[in-house]
């Protein structure tokens, strides 16, 4: 790919909300050809991801490989688990490593881009690899690597299910970095290294019915601490997309499709370049709804320098240079500081 003039944004008013083009629809990649190694498909995937991460933030990749199978049992251990008693829950509520149960009245964002009377009603248990005894980051005890705190009175077959979806969304985000790097004007490998020890994490959703009253949500707008976020499609809708004009759009439902957005990580190693898009969910009016998000993070100890293709004297960095380890510490302490000191 040829090399691209650096991009100017222009920040409005709402901190942390970076400007974009207006949008209607969320782009559709096909990774097939990517996948197959199919010539071209690397460029062609990545000017792909270009566009999206520059106008929208969000965009469905297709023939993406995932096992639907390991999806459903994800979603059927999700029911499983949130299906327990909330005594039982708050046993492991989340820990400062942000592992554990979040339960409905403490899934805040204090990034949130919107002010909501109400509590919001979705409950959400995070968790990231399990450490062996001979991974070097387990004999440090390193914040934000491992630390899972898994409920032993939940059924036996939750955690290797859920532990599945993570493994198979981490294995295919992996594949996504080469055309990433590329999207953005470096070498494909640019980001391997970055990414080879990740500190990735899954949230398993859930959102209780809920009588439509003025000013509940869900969950309320925010942007993702992310690198890049997956979500294969909920069990039922619920998912808005904020617009440059102040609009909530509903995220439309394309069966096999897994959405992507850009997150914070991705934002600012990429000097602004690439936006993070708020968005939100609505509470649900019928049935109960499930959402299964893989975030995809990189090595605690990353250096996130703002990225050479993306500064220039016109176009300075923005940030300076920050590990990701001490990046989701700073996220963690302005969005969950009720869990900072759960754990040490």
């Amino acid at each position: 790919m040829t090399a691209r003039s650096a991009t100017t944004i222009t920040k409005p008013a709402t901190p942390g909300l970076v400007s974009h083009a207006h949008f209607n629809e969320i782009p559709i990649i096909d990774i097939g050809p990517l996948l197959a190694n199919a010539q071209g498909a690397l460029e062609s995937v990545a000017a792909q991801i270009h566009h999206a991460s520059t106008e929208v933030g969000f965009y469905f990749i297709t023939n993406h490989g995932v096992s639907q199978e390991i999806v459903d049992r994800s979603f059927d251990a999700s029911r499983k688990f949130h299906g327990m008693p909330a005594a039982d829950k708050a046993k492991v509520q989340m820990n400062e490593h942000q592992c554990g149960w979040q339960g409905a009245n403490l899934a805040v964002h204090g990034d949130s881009f919107e002010n909501a009377v109400k509590a919001y009603t979705s409950e959400g248990f995070k968790f990231t690899f399990d450490l062996t005894p001979d991974d070097p980051d387990y004999a440090m005890n390193k914040r934000f690597r491992g630390h899972n705190q898994w409920l032993g009175t939940a059924p036996e077959d939750v955690q290797p299910n859920l532990m599945a979806f993570l493994v198979e969304f981490e294995g295919l985000a992996q594949k996504l970095l080469h055309p990433l790097a590329v999207s953005l004007d470096l070498e494909p490998g640019f980001f391997d290294q970055a990414f080879h020890r990740s500190s990735s994490m899954m949230r398993v959703a859930y959102y209780p019915v809920m009588p439509p009253e003025k000013d509940q949500l869900g969950l309320p707008g925010h942007t993702d601490l992310s690198f890049m976020s997956m979500i294969p499609p909920a069990t039922d809708p619920g998912l808005q997309i904020l617009t440059r004009t102040g609009e909530w759009i509903d995220q439309p439902a394309i069966p096999d499709a897994i959405l992507v957005n850009t997150g914070d990580t991705l934002r600012h190693w990429s000097n602004d370049t690439y936006i993070a898009t708020p968005h939100r969910v609505l509470p649900s009016k019928k049935v109960d709804r499930y959402s299964n998000i893989l975030f995809f993070y990189p090595n605690v100890d990353a250096k996130m320098t703002c990225l050479p293709t993306c500064t220039s004297d016109a176009n300075p960095p923005k940030y300076p240079p920050i590990t990701f380890g001490e990046f989701h510490a700073a996220y963690a302490a302005r969005n969950f500081s009720y869990a900072e000191t759960k754990a040490s």
